[in-house]
């Protein structure tokens, strides 16, 4: 391939690589678990980047990277969103959350309620803080926030009806005219909870969506992304650091490496 460039005449390089360039609209890097930076047109998205409990089966963010966000470091710089699907140790830390909203007070946290009034021992900026007070059953709700779009709808976490109380909500956000995504926390692949929603999730293509990999193993749960979500690209999440032997030996898309990368193309 490399060979191939130096071939090229300059014009005619310049212009592959810029087709390329535009033809490429979205990237998202595995940080760990269920974290994910999302970037398209310079806009950037962190979901779920600040946790310490893995429980002892899901993946910690490594502390090189850990430390590259709290720095602000490339491609860790100018986040435009935090979002934060619930409020669980191993999504959530309210202290890692309110350091970086300090010290970066451009950037806006959008989140469950729950996890909002966890950050109230801090005393941060009110403007900052975006919170979603959805109740279950709820119909989706949506705002502008930094030039974004944010829709969100809370699903059931996983193990219905345990866990019942928990604000787990399904944060889908537009970063410009010609990408989304979606992150779908811990929800539960019960379709009953998604039904209600069809119409509106189908009045809204999403360029990638990030399900838990438990959504993969189920035929209910791929019925879900596949016939009611309307999704170009699914990216499983939350994978352990054991990986199931279904999904290993499946085609299925997920993340499972601390800062691998994936480009989504028009």
């Amino acid at each position: 391939m490399l060979t191939e460039l130096r071939k090229m005449p300059i014009f005619a390089l310049l212009l592959y690589l810029n087709i390329s360039y535009c033809f490429a609209h979205g990237d998202a890097q595995y940080l760990g678990n269920s974290a994910v930076l999302v970037e398209s047109k310079g806009k950037k998205v962190l979901f779920d980047p600040f946790f310490h409990n893995d429980f002892g089966v899901y993946q910690l963010v490594p502390q090189h990277l850990q430390q590259a966000i709290i720095r602000g470091e490339a491609p860790y710089d100018d986040i435009d969103l935090i979002v934060i699907s619930h409020a669980h140790e191993d999504h959530f830390s309210a202290l890692d959350v309110a350091n970086y909203l300090q010290r970066f007070p451009k950037t806006k946290l959008i989140a469950p309620q729950q996890a909002i009034d966890l950050l109230k021992e801090y005393n941060l900026t009110a403007s900052q803080l975006i919170g979603f007070d959805l109740s279950f059953n709820a119909p989706p709700q949506s705002k502008q926030v930094a030039e974004l779009i944010v829709q969100a709808v809370r699903i059931p976490h996983a193990g219905w009806p345990a866990r019942k109380d928990v604000q787990n909500i399904v944060f889908r956000i537009e970063l410009g005219d010609a990408f989304s995504a979606m992150h779908m926390g811990d929800a539960d692949p019960n379709d009953d909870h998604y039904l209600p929603y069809k119409t509106h999730w189908q009045n809204h293509e999403t360029s990638v969506n990030f399900p838990p990999y438990w959504f993969f193993m189920s035929l209910e749960g791929r019925d879900i992304l596949n016939e009611i979500l309307q999704v170009e690209q699914h990216i499983g999440v939350h994978v352990p650091k054991e990986i199931p032997q279904f999904l290993k030996h499946s085609s299925y898309p997920y993340f499972s490496i601390p800062g691998e990368r994936r480009q989504f193309h028009k």
